[in-house]
């Protein structure tokens, strides 16, 4: 099937599955087009299942949750997966950059590239297909003036053309149709950056060994580096150091803190970490950068670099053990989900970090691995209906929740505080039992307005009870 038919196609389905919708079902079908599509294509394009069912997956948990945060985790697989089915050779956060260029400016760079090679333009129309278009576009052309014309000269043929109802074509729909158009387009004949894509698989993970001895003007000033770097990680660890003492004689104490003073405790552990973190993989990175690697004198440094990271390692864990406590005390918010995802991100990038100096591994090792982490990461974090965990956990585990802030959450949660305010009536304000019956209300009509393009779980769930 020629790829015009195809994207004509797709950007009618496009079109009637998303316009002037909300997110539901509607994506889950999406993407088993553009699934189906990948399929086509196989033969000149492999197919990266791996990221085909991350992509599915997304989808699917949009349907089942369809937040904002679940939205963006969707459009991320998209924007990988299209990048990994031009080639599956790029890092993934190369990949990921190729998709977004790709599905906004391909045709462009593809008519470019074809004006500076007009000799290698392939030629995709025949001569009988570039005939039949001309010829329907004019006689659209001609077509217009001559009803005008016809119009005029009789009554009944004008009472008959006036009576055909175009309103259901609006110029908007047209343009959301035609962007659709450009999408599958650019899906199914994208454009291949060769050269970038050249230049990244020459960036090898590993750091190459020099080919000669080092001379003498060559390790002098690997020495000077040798020092300079043993005096930078020697005062890093004695700060830090001093400031897990201190810490663990705050946690040992167990003292009875305000709200305040124990969330102020828990966010200053983590920009204390997020600094310290960041120092440690720039100043990694520029001593470890090249010739010092290969340094048979590097030990000392070594060492030193070593025990940073398995400093920050327990910073880690003393932070994650604050944020329990605030945890348990006053129960889950996304700032606090935050922390532990960001503890866990920064355990695997001190991980990774360890790895890059024991290994001698290139900078490109670094954001290739961790890219691979945080992607997943992200994915398995799309599957846990947050605002519905949060109200669980709050109302479950703890005495007096903030019903303020879960009233604020997403209104997925709704039917969890309806229930809660029913069976707690004498524990919630009646200004707090006002907003939560509106928030209820609100959900219902939205989710009974809903049509099948934006059908979610919920849809499912219901006509199940009915």
């Amino acid at each position: 099937m020629n790829i015009h038919i195809k994207s004509i196609l797709g950007a009618l389905s496009f079109s009637v599955l998303l316009y002037s919708k909300s997110f539901g079902l509607n994506l889950v079908l999406l993407s088993i087009i553009v699934f189906l599509i990948l399929l086509s294509v196989r033969k000149e394009r492999p197919v990266p299942w791996p990221y085909i069912c991350a992509y599915l997956f997304a989808a699917i948990m949009v349907f089942m949750d369809p937040t904002s945060y679940k939205i963006f985790i969707y459009f991320m697989c998209f924007f990988v997966l299209m990048g990994k089915s031009i080639t599956s050779k790029a890092s993934l956060y190369l990949s990921g950059l190729i998709g977004i260029v790709n599905m906004i400016i391909a045709s462009i760079l593809k008519f470019s590239e074809r004006e500076k090679n007009p000799k290698k333009q392939e030629k995709r129309w025949s001569k009988r297909t570039t005939d039949t278009i001309k010829g329907i576009l004019l006689a659209a052309i001609v077509l217009v003036p001559f009803t005008l014309l016809y119009q005029n000269a009789n009554p009944i043929f004008s009472n008959l053309i006036g009576s055909i109802n175009l309103s259901f074509i609006s110029i908007p729909w047209l343009f959301f149709t035609l962007l659709g158009y450009i999408c599958f387009l650019h899906i199914i004949a994208p454009y291949h950056p060769k050269e970038l894509i050249k230049l990244d698989a020459q960036q090898s993970n590993d750091l190459n060994p020099p080919k000669e001895p080092f001379s003498i003007p060559t390790l002098e000033k690997l020495r000077s580096q040798q020092t300079l770097g043993s005096i930078i990680f020697l005062s890093l660890n004695v700060l830090l150091l001093f400031f897990l003492t201190t810490d663990f004689i705050y946690l040992y104490k167990s003292v009875e803190i305000s709200n305040s003073g124990h969330s102020q405790a828990v966010h200053e552990g983590v920009y204390a970490l997020m600094f310290s973190i960041v120092c440690a993989i720039l100043i990694i990175l520029y001593f470890f950068r090249g010739d010092l690697n290969f340094y048979k004198g590097n030990g000392r440094i070594k060492s030193l670099t070593y025990i940073w990271v398995a400093l920050n390692i327990i910073l880690v864990v003393f932070t994650w053990y604050k944020n329990h406590q605030y945890v348990e005390a006053l129960g889950f918010t996304y700032k606090r989900i935050g922390v532990f995802v960001y503890l866990l991100l920064t355990l695997i990038g001190l991980i990774t970090t360890y790895l890059k100096v024991a290994q001698v591994r290139s900078f490109i090792f670094l954001l290739r691995a961790n890219s691979i982490v945080a992607f997943y990461c992200l994915i398995i974090s799309a599957s846990i209906p947050w605002d519905k965990a949060i109200t669980w956990y709050n109302i479950e585990h703890i005495e007096n929740p903030d019903l303020d802030y879960l009233i604020g959450l997403g209104n997925t949660n709704s039917q969890q505080l309806y229930h809660y305010s029913i069976e707690n009536d004498a524990l919630i304000t009646s200004y707090q039992k006002q907003r939560i019956e509106e928030k209820a209300k609100t959900f219902i009509t939205a989710q009974n307005e809903r049509t099948w393009q934006e059908y979610t779980y919920y849809q499912l769930a219901n006509s199940r009870q009915k």
